[in-house]
């Protein structure tokens, strides 16, 4: 059995602690706060020193001071303190149910991550899960001083948290441009691990771009980078540095059975966790982009079908109905190739790029349409929880009670369809259904009143109020519904 072990909070009671999950949460009061003053260097890793390196002691010493250690305290509240009114000041009862005296501590947990400060006043980056739900933080440098942080908000759907000190000469760090990180590159995780103190160690990028590994809580963003440097319990919210001592990343999670570090830990990008963060501090939250369409992997098998030259891609298979993405004209079978320039390797990646792209914000397409490539603009508009996801295939509801999906590679196959055969597959009927009778799993609906249909946005417009003639395929057999809507 995989298990999934964060790779930073340990609280005192044990090792293995799960994500912490929720929305994204912000202390901000609406005051206006000023950015901070972030630095950024986006210039490549110089890689052409060919002189044996015996030794980072050097760089490291100016690393450690802006790690830091990061102490929650949780009060703990249970329903054994909650004595009737009338027993309330009722000292024997009190004591017997729990309820400390006055000037008593309360019973508390506490836990202990790591966290980088990254601008002269103060801002720090750190895990959400390290200090979600907690009653105070405590910020701990290595040079002795402490702090109380302030949370200035934290985004559940990236595991990013940012907080805030007062403080005089804080040490920080510089932010690499982590979309120039490579597979082998030389990394660094520095924290505070099972709280045996500032430790660093040392081992490689071994991958990027890790996504659907469902680390974070379900509709999360990931793209993770992956690192053989060993991190533990205590280590989330610390840096990945490279070998110039920017920050590449911050420290996450890790897999492992054992609940120690196997070589096998993951980063929050850089780049990815700076601009959660100037959101965080600018608005109190993170407003995303939008733009309306559900999309499938390019896989080899579709790439053969549609005649594709390029095998990477995000394959349109729904365009939401007045959406950006119908707005701007796209298509289902378009496959998007790069927005903004920056080329697309597949439906969670086309995901997370317009996350990242800031509402109201007009993009450009590269679309294949039919063998042909054009440059689609369309403007963004504000994501919201309420809203399809952009990502995988997702149902949606035309008749109560029957699940309607347009027909995919994966689900020709699973249902036995033929390349001919092209319209709205059902995928599930409810037990209430008004139309349990009428519709079966596996059955298309070709045509809704003579009109043909390919997508659950040409069929909408389709269906009124009455009956509705309906042309559909079933195990080889062509057949007319009649349906009646209210």
């Amino acid at each position: 059995m995989r298990y999934v072990i964060n790779g930073c909070h340990a609280p005192l009671w044990g090792f293995l602690l799960i994500f912490a999950l929720g929305e994204a949460q912000s202390t901000t009061d609406g005051t206006e706060r000023p950015l901070p003053v972030v630095e950024w260097d986006p210039s490549p890793l110089d890689r052409s020193n060919p002189y044996r390196i015996t030794s980072f002691a050097d760089m490291l010493v100016d690393v450690t001071p802006a790690v830091v250690s990061v102490s929650t305290r949780k009060i703990l509240q249970g329903e054994h303190y909650q004595l009737p009114p009338a027993f309330q000041d009722d000292p024997f009862l009190k004591r017997f149910f729990g309820e400390p005296e006055e000037g008593e501590a309360r019973p508390h947990s506490e836990g202990l991550g790591s966290g980088v400060i990254v601008s002269k006043d103060g801002y720090i980056i750190t895990n959400n899960h390290v200090v979600k739900g907690v009653d105070s933080i405590v910020v701990r440098l290595d040079d002795g001083r402490e702090f109380e942080a302030e949370l200035v908000g934290a985004d559940s759907k990236t595991d990013v948290a940012v907080l805030k000190i007062e403080g005089e000469e804080l040490p920080t760090l510089v932010l690499a441009d982590s979309d120039q990180a490579r597979v082998g590159d030389v990394v660094f995780a520095v924290g505070n691990p099972l709280r045996v103190g500032l430790t660093v160690t040392q081992g490689i990028v071994s991958a990027t771009n890790r996504t659907s590994l469902s680390l974070i809580e379900e509709g999360g963003y990931e793209n993770f980078l992956q690192t053989d440097a060993a991190i533990n319990l205590g280590n989330s919210g610390g840096a990945l540095v490279d070998a110039e001592g920017r920050v590449l990343g911050i420290n996450t999670a890790i897999l492992s059975q054992s609940g120690g570090s196997i070589g096998i830990g993951f980063a929050i990008p850089g780049n990815q966790a700076r601009s959660i963060m100037m959101s965080l501090v600018e608005m109190g939250e993170v407003r995303r982009g939008f733009l309306g369409v559900i999309v499938d992997d390019l896989t080899a098998e579709l790439t053969e079908q549609y005649a594709f030259s390029n095998s990477r891609g995000a394959l349109i298979t729904q365009v939401i109905p007045q959406s950006p993405a119908e707005v701007a004209g796209l298509l289902p079978s378009d496959v998007i190739t790069r927005i903004g320039g920056k080329a697309i390797n597949g439906g969670s990646d086309l995901r997370l790029q317009i996350s990242q792209i800031p509402p109201d914000t007009s993009v450009v397409l590269e679309v294949i349409r039919e063998g042909e490539t054009m440059e689609v603009p369309a403007l963004l508009t504000l994501r919201k929880d309420t809203q399809p996801a952009v990502s995988l295939d997702k149902p949606m509801e035309l008749f109560k009670g029957v699940v309607l999906m347009e027909v995919t590679e994966s689900l020709r196959k699973e249902y036995r369809i033929g390349q001919s055969i092209s319209g709205l597959i059902i995928t599930e009927v409810s037990d209430h259904s008004p139309h349990k009778e009428d519709f079966l799993p596996g059955m298309v609906i070709l045509g809704i009143n003579r009109t043909k249909v390919q997508t659950l946005s040409e069929a909408a417009p389709l269906l009124e109020p009455g009956k509705n003639l309906l042309s559909v395929y079933y195990q080889g057999k062509n057949n007319f519904l009649v349906i009646g809507l209210e």
